[in-house]
């Protein structure tokens, strides 16, 4: 955070705000700002004090740049990103400078989810259906019951492909992989809930869960 963040996050804790309001308003970790808040405490101030040892390699421009070029380039790999970096900034710069760097801005490896592609009609009628239903009340909801069936791989992938991206952002469509292959075999899993009550989970080693079997 720049000094003048700084002081503005100090500005609203005075002002009655948490910690964790202002964490979340400066997109800031909580222990960052908690830290802030202490220093301010103790000595009146939130401007960084020197302290002796290793020079940092890049200016804060430089470390913004490191964030933008991973976010721009969510899928490359780390070895990727840290080659356009270095490209970029006609710097040499280390794996773990650039690791650090998207640390601390809150970006980590992460496997993408996965998801079933759905077709344009397939999304017109869930749509349709939902909007046919927002006024039920909980006793329209007590006379259904809903079931569904999953299958579950029994051999799953390697899961080697990592996405860049910020906590809490893991069902963003940039951060999801549709899937289908079901490798090594699988099982399918039935069951049924309704309000106050649940079926039995039925497992198929074999097939769909078809008209018959239901």
């Amino acid at each position: 955070m720049e000094d003048s963040e700084r002081w503005r996050a100090v500005g609203r804790i005075e002002a009655g705000q948490s910690i964790t309001d202002v964490a979340l308003f400066f997109g800031a970790r909580h222990s960052v700002i908690s830290r802030l808040w202490k220093q301010f405490q103790t000595s009146q101030t939130v401007v960084r004090i020197p302290v002796a040892g290793r020079p940092r390699v890049t200016t804060p421009a430089e470390d913004r740049y490191i964030v933008v070029a991973s976010k721009r380039n969510q899928r490359s790999t780390f070895t990727r990103v840290t080659s356009m970096v270095a490209a970029a900034i006609h710097k040499t710069v280390s794996a773990n400078t650039v690791r650090r760097r998207l640390h601390m801005n809150g970006l980590y490896a992460r496997v993408p989810r996965d998801c079933v592609p759905l077709s344009v009609h397939s999304r017109g009628a869930r749509l349709k259906w939902c909007r046919q239903h927002v006024n039920w009340t909980v006793s329209d909801w007590g006379n259904v019951i809903f079931t569904d069936e999953s299958r579950f791989a029994l051999q799953s992938d390697d899961k080697s492909v990592r996405v860049w991206r910020e906590q809490g952002t893991r069902n963003r469509p940039e951060n999801i992989t549709e899937h289908h292959a079901f490798r090594g075999g699988s099982i399918m899993v039935w069951a049924g809930i309704l309000l106050g009550y649940r079926t039995d989970l039925h497992i198929y080693r074999q097939g769909s869960v078809t008209a018959v079997r239901y």
